[in-house]
């Protein structure tokens, strides 16, 4: 692949990018109530052709091991690779957003409350009864229908994945264009683990009995959840200050927290928005979203 047909695949995806990344961020955030995916990648059909894919294998496995052109050719390769498996995985995508956007959990009084925001509540529910409650109606309805969407959508990205014809399996396709060596990654991960786990242990066992008051081996999803919002420190970290008090705190350390208004923050509440925080960078450095909707307390400075 010669250098110039490098830059024109670049260009052209910039614009899928930014395009993509609008989408993202007004379906997730509430603006819309559906994501059309497929016919962004339609309009950029030639950046997942299987010209394309071919030109950027053959530049990576012709390249010479440890060399800038080979660092190029891999980064290349590894997005022309997941750009085509994630048109193929589009409309799937798309479902996903569309659930998640007005589906809701029905608790056993027959009230519901919408998936995107039971994390939340889950969160701010002092009452343990009521907390579980929340978290068997989430669990239903994650089991009968989100799961199979993540099943569906995962089995058939590793059959694509496999078929680029880079690595005989899923694992190996990633460790090839990523650089990555899962295998190491994976023991330094149970090496932590170990080192630490006296450490955990004890911080674990009296964190749940003073804060919860339950016995640590009762401890659930649910638990963490409030454990982790922290509500004994509301007093210190209001809801309506939190944009001004980063900014400010970032100002003394000489940044500007909007880039020049670059940085566009959405932490309102909006029905419809998704509750994990997420950064759409839609064209970098000029144009970058940070959403975040608002669980409350210390839990919403820590995440901005």
């Amino acid at each position: 692949m010669t250098t110039g047909s490098l830059d024109g695949l670049r260009r052209e995806g910039e614009h899928l990018m930014e395009e993509l990344s609008r989408e993202y961020y007004a379906a997730q955030a509430g603006l819309q109530s559906t994501a059309n995916f497929q016919a962004i990648y339609a309009r950029h059909a030639s950046l997942t052709g299987d010209d394309a894919l071919e030109a950027t294998r053959e530049a990576f496995r012709g390249a010479s091991a440890g060399s800038e052109d080979r660092r190029s050719a891999r980064m290349m390769l590894e997005w022309v690779a997941e750009t085509r498996v994630s048109r193929a995985l589009a409309e799937l995508d798309e479902r996903e957003i569309a659930w998640e956007g007005t589906a809701a959990a029905r608790l056993a009084d027959g009230s519901r409350v919408p998936y995107a925001r039971l994390a939340i509540e889950i969160a701010n529910t002092v009452d343990r009864e009521e907390r579980m409650a929340l978290e068997r109606a989430r669990a239903t309805l994650v089991r009968a229908e989100l799961a199979p969407l993540r099943r569906e959508r995962f089995e058939r990205e590793r059959d694509l994945v496999e078929a680029l014809d880079i690595a005989p399996t899923y694992n190996g396709t990633f460790s090839e264009v990523s650089g990555i060596d899962l295998a190491g990654l994976a023991a330094q991960c149970e090496q932590f683990l170990r080192d630490t786990q006296a450490m955990w242990d004890d911080v674990y066992r009296d964190t749940v009995r003073d804060k919860l008051g339950i016995d640590p081996r009762e401890a659930t999803r649910a638990d963490a959840l409030v454990l982790l919002r922290a509500r004994e420190f509301d007093g210190a970290f209001p809801g309506a200050a939190l944009e001004s008090v980063v900014t400010r705190q970032m100002a003394d350390m000489g940044i500007d927290a909007s880039a020049g208004g670059r940085i566009i923050v959405d932490a309102a509440e909006r029905e419809g928005k998704r509750s994990r925080a997420f950064c759409s960078p839609v064209r970098v450095p000029w144009e970058v979203y940070l959403v975040l909707r608002p669980h409350g307390g210390q839990a919403d400075y820590r995440t901005f």
